[in-house]
């Protein structure tokens, strides 16, 4: 039965209205009553969803996190939290996927199989820790660490993929060309650098010259994210890195602009949010655990493991506050985004070696865990270390 995408945007956005409070009262984020939300239409109800909902929904919520995100990296933010921000970020991603490699292969004694998902590990959902952060008016260190490192998680996510699926190819005895191996993850990231410059420094230029009245402010907005996505898409490079980039360019050369945007965007965010997390509740699917259960198991654990240590280590290590070192790593368990991107992109690589359709369902399985169970984690980082406002 083909349901009408008006209704079913309605109720989602209707139900996550409802359930959003009732979680509320029970002290829990938000972002769990959309997930919940998406669930009970999906799984429970079977709506018929558009296979284009789902597309549009994530990219367009997920171009305006990556502005956003961008936004927040000022030079004098870069100043201050600058090295430390760089040093966790780098303990953090190689202890994580060190000990994913480790747990995995204890269990499946597959050193290609523990090397891909070791590779999958270190990336953190940007839309997941932002939208609680937001959710609980979080202010502070650990808050401004925490939108930091989601937001280069992505760059160094594919970096990491890069090479673990090198060596898993030549571990499984696979011909790698030097496109693969090397160039392609070189012009996604470099690419999306160089484009996110030069629409940065287009729309701070124009933005400086031209005066915007402030009911206008979100359309230059949706133009800026929805178009350096689109081009980004175009290109083949890192749809998120780039409007990171954009944002980053554009709170340095038109801070005026850039602090408009992010106070105009927080404004819209919810129903985005709501519409994002209900997609992903809509596509959860518990029966994949049955035969894989294990390996679930053992990667989150090694997952959730190795992002408390390596940013507990990594914090340790640039001298940061105490609650950073307690606390961040609690704070970024959530998986998504680039994660399932290179989920994909490593079972069409490996598909012929007859790992593709067990990353796939690892994956998908595990984004699900994460995504219900790390909001309670980011809640829970942010209150203890004091900087939540609800």
């Amino acid at each position: 039965m083909t349901h009408s995408i008006y209704i079913l945007a309605g109720l989602i956005l209707l139900l996550g209205f409802i359930l959003g409070r009732l979680f509320r009262k029970v002290g829990l984020t938000e972002v769990l009553a959309y997930l919940f939300a998406g669930f009970i239409v999906g799984p429970i109800l079977h709506f018929d969803v558009p296979e284009y909902f789902g597309p549009i929904t994530t990219s367009v919520t997920l171009a305006l996190v990556g502005y956003i995100v961008g936004l927040t990296f000022s030079f004098e933010f870069l100043k201050v939290m600058g090295k430390k921000v760089l040093i966790i970020l780098i303990v953090e991603v190689i202890i994580t996927s060190l000990v994913v490699l480790v747990f995995v292969y204890l269990l499946t004694k597959n050193l290609p199989l523990s090397i891909i998902l070791a590779s999958l590990a270190p990336a953190t959902a940007p839309a997941g820790t932002i939208a609680v952060l937001r959710d609980l008016k979080a202010r502070g260190t650990l808050t401004n660490v925490s939108i930091a490192i989601v937001g280069l998680d992505d760059a160094a996510g594919i970096i990491i993929y890069a090479v673990g699926s090198a060596g898993t190819k030549m571990l499984l005895g696979g011909r790698m060309t030097l496109a693969t191996s090397i160039l392609h993850p070189t012009w996604e990231i470099l690419g999306a650098v160089v484009l996110g410059l030069g629409i940065g420094l287009a729309v701070s230029y124009i933005t400086r010259k031209i005066y915007i009245r402030p009911e206008r402010i979100l359309v230059i907005d949706l133009v800026i994210a929805l178009l350096s996505w689109g081009f980004a898409d175009l290109l083949g490079v890192s749809t998120i890195l780039t409007c990171m980039i954009v944002g980053t360019v554009v709170i340095n050369f038109s801070e005026h602009t850039g602090n408009r945007s992010r106070e105009t965007i927080d404004r819209i965010m919810t129903p985005l949010f709501i519409l994002f997390f209900a997609v992903i509740g809509m596509e959860i699917d518990f029966s994949r655990l049955s035969s894989l259960w294990a390996l679930v198991i053992v990667y989150c654990i090694g997952r959730s493991v190795g992002k408390i240590i390596g940013c507990g280590l990594g914090g340790i290590l640039s001298r940061s506050e105490s609650k950073i070192t307690k606390y961040l790593g609690i704070a970024l368990l959530n998986q998504a985004g680039v994660a399932v991107g290179l989920a994909f992109l490593a079972a069409q690589e490996l598909s012929k070696y007859g790992l593709g359709s067990t990353i796939i369902t690892l994956m998908a399985t595990t984004t699900a865990l994460f995504q219900i169970f790390s909001p309670l984690g980011t809640q829970y980082a942010v209150k203890k270390s004091g900087e939540g406002k609800i």
